[in-house]
């Protein structure tokens, strides 16, 4: 137990030297929530409140798992850093481990400015919610984040695919917005949509409204968390590179 935690610890410290490098990267993680915080605000009062916290949440955990994850394995793939990993006692869950642990500085900087916001406007449980939630999205978040950064062929284009599904899958679908707003059938068949199961979830457990049966997301997010688990199980293979 001592060893596996000395492992973690080791490659959780070697995974977040970047921050003394470039720390300005958690400078820009708090401006952009704050930017989107204000946007929302003006928007929408105390209610564009509501759905900034549960959007940043659930948009933020979705970005560490699939990119940031992603990109650091891509980023040991192509600096063959993985390669001397692997000749150590070291397993692949004590590596995915302390990279993940690494990767939660950023969402760690961005709860910062969650948290005085969520005080301030009444959102504590909206805060909450979203952040159970959370934890299953990333799980989720993090398995694909593994299977892109192993199953791309050239580790230079792990983060041009990463950067890509964490974006429109964090702006598009009703994360920051209620899918109510979306007319018809399309609310119901965006819950396909991890992040739009997610913050759907998230805003129903903190009282915010309903826009589809609770069961919809619900089964939705477990299909996801099942069916990605699966895959990086399949491709996530120690020495395989």
């Amino acid at each position: 137990m001592r060893k596996s935690f000395r492992m973690v610890w080791g490659m959780t410290y070697l995974a977040s030297r970047w921050i003394v490098r470039q720390p300005i990267w958690l400078v820009q993680s708090v401006a952009i929530t704050v930017g989107f915080f204000v946007l929302l605000y003006v928007w929408g009062g105390r209610a564009g409140v509501s759905n900034f916290v549960v959007g940043a949440v659930i948009a933020g955990m979705w970005g560490v798992g699939i990119n940031l994850v992603g990109q650091d394995i891509g980023w040991y793939r192509l600096m063959k850093l993985y390669d001397m990993f692997v000749v150590t006692e070291m397993r692949p869950v004590h590596f995915i481990l302390g990279v993940f642990l690494s990767s939660m500085i950023f969402e760690a900087s961005t709860l910062a400015a969650y948290l005085p916001i969520a005080l301030a406007f009444g959102a504590v449980r909206e805060l909450v919610a979203a952040l159970l939630v959370g934890v299953a999205e990333l799980t989720l978040a993090t398995f694909l984040g593994l299977v892109v950064a192993m199953r791309v062929s050239a580790a230079t284009n792990v983060s041009s695919v990463t950067n890509t599904l964490s974006s429109i899958l964090q702006v598009l679908p009703p994360v920051f917005y209620p899918a109510y707003l979306l007319p018809g059938v399309i609310k119901y068949a965006v819950m396909v949509v991890p992040t739009a199961a997610a913050a759907e979830l998230a805003r129903q457990l903190s009282g915010v409204g309903a826009s589809v049966p609770l069961l919809v997301p619900l089964l939705s997010l477990c299909a996801w968390v099942i069916t990605a688990f699966l895959a990086a199980n399949k491709v996530v293979k120690w020495g395989m590179m």
